[in-house]
């Protein structure tokens, strides 16, 4: 069994290790454990896993203290973590919650625009990523929620940073997208045909 001490290690770095130890596997049969101290951790390593289709098991050991364990049954791939279409993956970062420098009442009112104009496009979006301010555009006072769900009902996946969540302390006001980790944001950047910061 492979045993990996991710405790004080901020996101991704848990995600990475852990994804380090399935190459070491090399395609044999075998467990890894994983030990982290806090829920978000747990969850993006999950959804490396079921990305990878491994079977996993975790465990509270105290409030701060949680273990994931994964079975290796198979040979896992891990370049499947982030699917690849045949269509053409086009990617946005939204970084703020407003668009451009200069007044922020304009700003907000352009970003308003801006998504609004996303949705009228003959081809959405493939990924919206918000992450730092830009989360705040998905929370459930968010005036551009409207059309993030229109984006959504299209084919849009919506993706936000589960560090800037955390940090800004907006978690229970999130209203649409999953909370993903920076190392994920990473792959599907590098993944996509077209790459977009807005």
């Amino acid at each position: 069994m492979i045993r990996i001490d991710a405790l004080g290690k901020p996101c991704p770095i848990p995600v990475i290790e852990t994804k380090k130890a399935i190459k070491e596997m090399g395609g044999h049969k075998g467990e890894i454990e994983v030990l982290v101290d806090n829920e978000v951790a747990l969850n993006n390593i999950e959804k490396l896993t079921s990305g990878l289709e491994i079977p996993t098991q975790r465990k509270k050991l105290a409030t701060d203290r949680f273990t994931i364990t994964l079975f290796l049954t198979e040979e896992a791939n891990v370049e499947k973590s982030v699917p690849i279409s045949a269509k053409a993956v086009t990617t946005y970062l939204v970084g703020k919650k407003h668009l451009g420098e200069g007044d922020p009442q304009l700003g907000a009112l352009l970003m308003k625009s801006y998504l609004y104009s996303l949705t009228e496009l003959s081809e959405v979006p493939t990924e919206l990523i918000f992450f730092n301010e830009g989360i705040f555009l998905t929370l459930r006072d968010s005036s551009s929620l409207p059309d993030l769900e229109t984006l959504v009902a299209k084919g849009t996946k919506i993706y936000v940073c589960g560090t800037c969540i955390d940090f800004y302390e907006k978690k229970d006001e999130l209203a649409i997208g999953e909370i993903t980790n920076m190392y994920a944001i990473s792959e599907m950047q590098q993944k996509a045909d077209k790459a977009i910061t807005v």
